[in-house]
């Protein structure tokens, strides 16, 4: 082992990063294992892992097929000694963050975590991590929480990358001003989407409207759409950065719209029927299963994902050309 290894290892405690630049646990050897990484091989050996999911989604069209990840891996792994536990906050703040104080009481070795708002969530996260609990963010909070030293891994797309993704439909359809409907107004995330989209178009070619709470009151984001649009007859593309927002929208907005969202749920026919042109599939059945999985290889063996960089489920395209394909997997509750 070289000397820079084992400075990582000195000053992380055999942190996940550390591991994994050293070459894994045989590498580190037994002995050297502090807290948290002795804690948690203890607990694995001890055949119960405790795992905690605490999102700030709800269980609508997106969030469902996440959770059927965690189900999915959930059962896979149960010979492992698996225990999860799940949290869906649906935008309120205070239930994530009581979600993760809960994990923190009742014992929980890993915490996964969509970070919307880091700000909202920094306390509980380095109460957690001062615990030696490992975190895990997924979906959102790309690069929040890194220097928390039982950070593990992010599991999800690159919002930025997934908004020029988004850009590039647009200006191969020749899309010339873009309406972009962020529904979460301190969501990290959306904000990241439209500056992609912003990358490819331009500012002049995308406008933003910021509707808060806009799944919730679907008529009103209806209305709010339709005047932005007759209010500004330069509009001639629509983005929604969630189906349930999108979909009902493609009934307000004039006739020749080009139109895209982000994620599947029923974007799918829209798309087979010519309302929208393309989805930016984000694959949230893969952030919901692959956390369960890297909680128990790091519990039961300090295996470590990502060294440092995100592991992506996205983005993706769905378009006319490979819609049915799709379909065919949604329809089962995995796309």
């Amino acid at each position: 082992m070289n000397d820079e290894v084992l400075e990582n290892l000195e000053e992380t405690q055999v942190s996940r990063r550390g591991l994994l630049v050293g070459g894994g646990l045989a590498a580190a050897g037994l002995t050297a294992l502090g807290s948290p990484a002795a804690a948690a091989f203890a607990a694995g050996e001890a055949g119960s892992i405790k795992f905690a999911v605490v999102t700030h989604g709800d269980t609508g069209s997106f969030w469902s097929v996440f959770k059927k990840g965690v189900d999915q891996a959930t059962k896979d792994l149960k010979g492992r000694g698996v225990n999860v536990t799940q949290v869906y906050a649906n935008n309120d703040v205070a239930k994530q963050v009581a979600g993760i104080n809960s994990a923190i009481t009742n014992g929980a070795k890993v915490i996964a975590t969509s970070v919307p708002d880091a700000s909202a969530l920094k306390d509980p996260l380095t109460k957690a991590s001062s615990k030696g609990i490992e975190i895990i963010t997924v979906n959102s909070g790309l690069g929040a929480f890194d220097s928390l030293p039982t950070y593990e891994v992010h599991v999800g797309q690159t919002e930025d990358v997934a908004g020029q993704g988004a850009g590039k439909q647009f200006k191969k359809a020749g899309a010339k001003k873009v309406l972009i409907v962020i529904h979460e107004a301190s969501n990290s995330g959306l904000q990241q989407r439209a500056a992609g989209v912003k990358k490819i178009l331009g500012s002049s070619g995308v406008s933003v409207l910021t509707i808060p709470e806009a799944k919730s009151d679907i008529p009103g984001t209806k209305a709010k759409v339709q005047a932005a649009f007759k209010a500004n007859k330069s509009l001639d593309g629509f983005l929604g950065l969630d189906p349930d927002v999108t979909i009902p929208c493609l009934d307000v907005i004039p006739k020749g719209t080009k139109a895209g969202t982000f994620d599947v749920g029923g974007s799918i026919k829209e798309i087979q029927a010519g309302r929208m042109l393309f989805a930016i599939d984000q694959q949230q059945y893969l952030q919901g299963y692959l956390p369960v999985v890297f909680a128990v290889l790091f519990v039961t063996n300090l295996n470590t994902v990502g060294n440092g960089a995100p592991v992506l489920t996205g983005p993706g395209i769905i378009n006319k050309a490979n819609a049915a394909k799709v379909a065919a997997l949604a329809s089962k509750g995995t796309r």
